[in-house]
C-alpha cells in the first residue's frame, strides 16, 4: 500500500523524470558491460587459440630470450621411461604472399605430435579419403605444408597448389598436401594457421638447428625438479602465456573502467538528486502516511524501493545499450592485442550470465547507496515537519561540508604518493575519488558563491528576473547542489582528460619528430597491421646501402621476449649510424650519440624509461635477459609501447638471438638527393622481391597522430556521454523545482511577471547552475589532471608526459556545456509556462 502510493504511482506518472534517471544508471552500465564482453571475448580468442595449439601439453619448456637448441631433448630423454613424453615445436608468426595474410606456422615431429594434438585430416595428396599409412608418406615431403580446409577454400587452395610464406625474412615456396578438417589445431587463430613437419620449417626457413618450445605430457606424480634445464629456459604451464596477455591488456582494461565509473558517478548523482526529490516533492503524503501511523521503516524501505527499482531498469537497459557498445570497445581491444603480442580475430560479442550479473550487481548496488541517505532521512524527519509547506531546504552544517571537503583534498595529496600495488596506480584512483567527493561535498558553497558574486551582473542585465534568478538557487541548494554536482563531476572529468590527453598528444608529437629524423623507412608487406609479422631477409640492406642517393642506411629489427616473467620488447639498430645521423631523446646521459657510443664499446644496451620505472633500473646497472648479462649505457624516452623496450646495436642482437632477419631498413639520403626520385627508386628494387613500400618521415609522423587520435576516441565518447547525463540531471531538477514552485511562480504571474519574463528567469537559474559546475569543473579538472598524469599515467605505463594546456579545446568544451547548461533550461521553462494559477494557487 504505501510502496504503491509512494512510489509506483508517481514513477508512472512522471515518466520523463523516471527516464532521465534510468538512463543515469544505464549509461554507466552499459560502459561496465561493454569493457568486460569486449575484454573477454578478445582474451577468449587468443586463449582458445593458444589451448588449441598446445592441445594435451601440460608443461612446455620454453626460453626466454632465443630459440631452443634442439639439443635439450637429449636432456629430456631419461623421462621416456617414466611415462613422459615430450614434442618440439616451432610456433611462429608470418606471411602468406602475395596476400599479405599473417598466418601462424605450426612446425611439429609429426610422430611425436600424436601424443599432443589430434589431426583429422579431410584430405591427404593422395585425393582418397581413407587414411592410410602411405597416403601420409607425402606429408613428410621437403616442401609439404598442411592447411585447414575451411581456410583453404576461403583462399582458393586444394591439394597441390603452391603457397608463398614469408618466416623471418625468408620467402619460400612449399605444395599443400593436406587438409585439415576443422577441430583441435585448424581452429586455433580463426583458422589462419598452417602446419609442416619439423624438417621443413628448419630446412626452408633458417632455424636449423632450433625450436621455439618443447610440449611436454607430464603424468600424474612425476617431478621436473631435478630436470638440468639450459640456462635462460624454464618449465611452465601452457596458461602461462594466457596470464601474460592478460596482464599486459590489465592497465588498458582498469583505464577504461575507471572511465565507466565516471559515468557511474554521475548516474548516482541522478539517483540520489531523484529520491531526494521525490521525497520533497511527496513530503505531505509521507506527513499524512506518519500522522496515521506508518513505521519509519516502512517509509524507508519505500523509498530504498525506489532507488532499487530504478537500479533494476537501468541496468536491464545498460545491459542491453553495453551488448551494442562492446563492439566498439572490441575492435580497441582487438588491435591492442594484435599490436602486442599475436595476430587474433576477437570472437563474436557473447552474452554470459556472469556479465549480466556483474551489470545487475552494478546497477542495483549503485542505485541502492544513492537512495540510503535520502531514504534514512525521510524516515527520521517529523510528520509535522514533513506536513508543513516549505520543507527546510538549507543544507546542513555547511562549514561541516566545507571542513570535510579539505581532509578529503589533504588525503588525496597524501595518498598520491603511494607506490602501486601489482602495477596498478590503486593510489591513483583512491586519490581520484578522495578529489571528487571534495568537489562533490563544495557544490553548496560553490553554488551559494556563483550566484552571490553573479547577482548583480545579473541584476543590471535582466533587472528584477535576474535578481529572482540569483536568489532561487541558493534557496533551493539541496537539490541545485546535487545535480551541480554531478554537472561539476562530468565537466571536470573531461577538462582533466582533455588536459592528460593534450598532454599526451604534444609529448608524442615532439618525440615523434625528434626520433622518426630519417628521410624514408622501407618496410615489407604494406597490408599488415602487425608490422614485426613480415621480414626482410639480411641481404636486403646491402642493396639499399650501394644506391647513389643513399648516405646511410640503419636496420632496425624488434621482437618480444620475456624478463621476470613479463613481455618486454626487444630491439636492434645499428649505433654508428643512429649515433651519427639519429637524435633519440635521452634522459640519461643526455647525449643520445655519447650513450649509443658507449654501448658499442661495453656491449650494452639503452633501455625506455618504462623499462627502468618498472623494473628499478638505473644508468650504469645490468640486468640478465636470458643467459647474458647487459650493462645499461642508457634511459631514453620511449611512447611506442608500456612493456619496457631494450635496444642494442645489431651486432649484438644477431650475436644474441642468433636472428639477423631486418623489419624495417631506415634510409637517410645525401644532402640534395631528391626525395621523390629515391622512393621511387627504392619502391622499383624491392616492391617486387618483396612486396615492399617505402614511407617518408611526415607520413609516419602522420600515421603516429593518427593512431594516437583513434586510440583516445572512446575516451572522448564516454566523457561525453557523462555531460550529456549530468546536464539531463539538470533538465530533472529544475522540472522538479517547477513542480514544487508551483504557488511561487503562480503568485509572481500573478504579481505581473510575463510567461516569457518567467522563462528567462528559468533558463537564467540553469545557466548560473551550468557556470558553477563549470567553475567548479575547471578547477576540479586541473586537480584531476595532474593525478592521471603524474601518478596514475606514470604507474601505469612507466612514461613521463609533459604538462601542455589545449587551451581552445577546453574553451570550445566548456562553451558548449554551458550552452547545452542554458538550453536545459527550456524544457522547465515550457512546464512552468503550463501552470494553471488559480488551480495553483487554491492548491496551496
Amino acid at each position: 500500500m504505501i510502496l504503491r502510493a509512494l512510489v509506483l504511482r508517481p514513477i508512472a506518472r512522471e515518466k520523463i523524470r523516471t527516464s532521465l534517471t534510468v538512463l543515469g544508471i544505464a549509461v554507466g552500465v552499459a560502459v561496465v558491460v561493454a569493457i568486460q564482453l569486449a575484454n573477454q571475448s578478445a582474451l577468449r580468442a587468443f586463449r582458445e587459440s593458444v589451448d588449441a595449439v598446445a592441445g594435451r601439453a601440460n608443461y612446455q619448456l620454453v626460453p626466454d630470450v632465443a630459440p631452443l637448441d634442439e639439443r635439450v631433448l637429449l636432456r629430456l630423454q631419461p623421462l621416456w621411461p617414466r611415462g613422459v613424453r615430450f614434442a618440439p615445436v616451432i610456433d611462429i608468426e608470418g606471411v602468406l604472399e602475395p596476400e599479405e595474410l599473417p598466418i601462424r606456422v605450426l612446425a611439429v615431429d609429426l610422430f611425436s605430435d600424436l601424443h599432443f594434438r589430434d589431426y583429422r585430416y579431410a584430405k591427404i595428396e593422395t585425393g582418397h579419403e581413407h587414411e592410410t599409412l602411405g597416403n601420409y608418406l607425402g606429408l613428410f615431403a621437403p616442401d609439404a605444408l598442411i592447411l585447414p580446409a575451411p581456410f583453404a577454400r576461403e583462399h582458393r587452395l586444394g591439394i597441390g597448389s603452391p603457397v608463398t610464406l614469408n618466416l623471418l625474412g625468408h620467402r619460400r615456396t612449399l605444395v599443400v598436401r593436406g587438409l585439415l578438417e576443422a577441430q583441435g589445431p585448424a581452429t586455433a587463430f580463426n583458422g589462419s594457421i598452417a602446419i609442416c613437419d619439423i624438417a621443413v620449417a628448419q630446412r626452408n626457413f633458417g632455424l636449423a638447428g632450433k625450436v621455439s618450445r618443447v610440449d611436454l605430457l607430464v603424468p600424474d606424480g612425476v617431478s621436473l625438479r631435478d630436470l638440468a634445464l639450459p640456462p635462460g629456459t624454464r618449465i611452465e604451464r601452457p596458461s602461462r602465456r594466457n596470464e601474460r596477455v592478460e596482464k599486459m591488456l590489465r592497465a588498458f582494461r582498469v583505464n577504461l573502467f575507471a572511465l565507466a565509473g565516471v559515468a557511474l558517478l554521475v548516474g548516482m548523482f541522478l539517483v540520489y538528486n531523484t529520491v531526494l526529490i521525490s521525497i520533497l516533492r511527496r513530503r505531505r503524503d509521507v506527513g499524512v502516511l506518519k500522522t496515521l501511523g506508518a513505521a519509519p521503516r516502512q517509509i524507508f524501505a519505500a523509498f530504498v524501493a525506489e532507488g532499487l527499482l530504478f537500479g533494476a531498469l537501468g541496468s536491464a537497459l545498460g545491459i542491453a545499450l553495453g551488448s551494442l557498445l562492446a563492439s566498439g570497445i572490441l575492435a580497441a581491444v582487438g588491435r591492442t592485442i594484435n599490436t602486442l603480442y599475436v595476430t587474433s580475430r576477437p570472437d563474436a560479442i557473447a552474452l554470459t550470465p556472469g556479465v549480466v550479473a556483474i551489470g545487475v550487481a552494478v546497477g542495483m548496488l549503485l542505485s541502492l547507496l544513492s537512495a540510503l541517505q535520502p531514504a534514512l532521512e525521510a524516515a527520521r524527519v517529523p510528520p509535522n515537519a514533513m506536513i508543513r509547506p516549505g520543507l527546510q531546504q538549507r543544507v546542513a552544517h555547511p562549514r561541516l561540508l566545507v571542513a570535510l571537503a579539505i581532509v578529503c583534498f589533504v588525503a588525496g595529496a597524501l595518498v598520491s604518493r603511494l607506490p602501486p600495488i601489482d602495477g596498478i596506480a590503486v593510489a591513483g584512483y583512491v586519490a581520484v575519488l578522495l578529489v571528487v567527493a571534495g568537489f562533490s561535498l563544495l557544490a553548496p558553497a560553490i553554488v551559494r558563491a556563483t550566484s552571490r558574486l553573479l547577482a548583480p551582473l545579473l541584476a543590471r542585465a535582466f533587472g528584477l528576473i535576474g535578481t529572482l534568478a540569483a536568489k532561487s538557487l541558493p534557496a533551493s541548494l539541496r537539490r541545485t547542489s546535487i545535480a551541480s554536482a554531478a554537472l561539476a563531476l562530468a565537466t571536470g572529468m573531461m577538462v582533466a582528460v582533455a588536459l592528460m590527453v593534450g598532454s599526451f598528444r604534444e609529448t608524442v608529437r615532439i618525440w615523434v619528430d625528434q626520433t622518426v629524423s630519417s628521410d624514408l623507412w622501407l618496410r615489407p608487406a604494406r597490408g599488415l597491421t602487425n608490422a614485426g609479422t613480415a621480414l626482410f631477409p639480411a641481404n636486403a640492406a646491402d642493396a639499399a646501402a650501394h644506391l647513389p642517393f643513399v648516405a646511410a642506411i640503419d636496420r632496425v629489427r624488434g621482437k618480444d621476449v620475456l624478463y621476470r616473467d613479463t613481455i618486454v620488447s626487444v630491439g636492434s639498430g645499428d649505433f654508428d649510424v643512429a649515433a651519427k645521423f639519429g637524435d633519440l631523446p635521452m634522459i640519461a646521459p643526455r647525449s643520445a650519440s655519447a650513450a649509443l657510443t658507449n654501448a658499442i664499446r661495453i656491449h650494452g644496451v639503452v633501455v625506455s624509461e618504462s623499462f627502468a620505472l618498472k623494473f628499478d633500473k638505473n644508468l650504469g646497472d645490468d640486468f640478465v635477459l636470458g643467459a647474458t648479462h647487459f650493462p645499461i649505457a642508457g634511459i631514453y624516452r620511449d611512447y611506442s609501447n608500456d612493456r619496457g623496450v631494450v635496444v642494442m646495436d645489431r651486432a649484438l642482437f644477431v650475436r644474441t638471438f642468433h636472428d639477423d632477419a631486418i623489419n624495417t631498413i631506415v634510409v637517410y639520403l645525401k644532402p640534395g638527393a631528391d626525395r621523390t626520385a629515391a622512393r621511387r627508386a627504392l619502391e622499383r628494387d624491392f616492391a617486387p622481391r618483396y612486396h615492399a613500400f617505402v614511407v617518408t618521415n611526415a607520413e609516419i609522423r602522420g600515421e603516429v597522430m593518427k593512431i594516437f587520435d583513434q586510440t583516445f576516441l572512446i575516451t572522448y565518447a564516454l566523457l561525453g556521454v557523462a555531460i550529456i547525463v549530468a546536464v539531463l540531471g539538470i533538465v530533472n531538477t529544475l522540472s522538479a523545482l517547477i513542480l514544487e514552485r508551483r504557488r511561487e511562480l503562480a503568485l509572481l504571474r500573478v504579481g505581473g511577471l510575463s510567461a516569457r519574463e518567467l522563462r528567462t528567469m528559468i533558463v537564467l537559474e540553469s545557466s548560473l547552475l551550468g557556470v558553477a559546475s563549470i567553475a567548479a569543473g575547471l578547477v576540479m579538472g586541473y586537480a584531476l589532471s595532474w593525478i592521471l598524469i603524474y601518478v596514475i599515467n606514470k604507474q601505469s605505463f612507466g612514461w613521463t608526459i609533459d604538462f601542455h594546456t589545449p587551451a581552445a579545446l577546453i574553451a570550445a568544451s566548456l562553451g558548449v556545456t554551458l550552452a547545452a547548461s542554458a538550453v536545459a533550461g527550456l524544457v522547465p521553462a515550457r512546464l512552468a509556462r503550463g501552470i494553471h494559477i488559480a488551480s495553483a494557487i487554491k492548491s496551496e
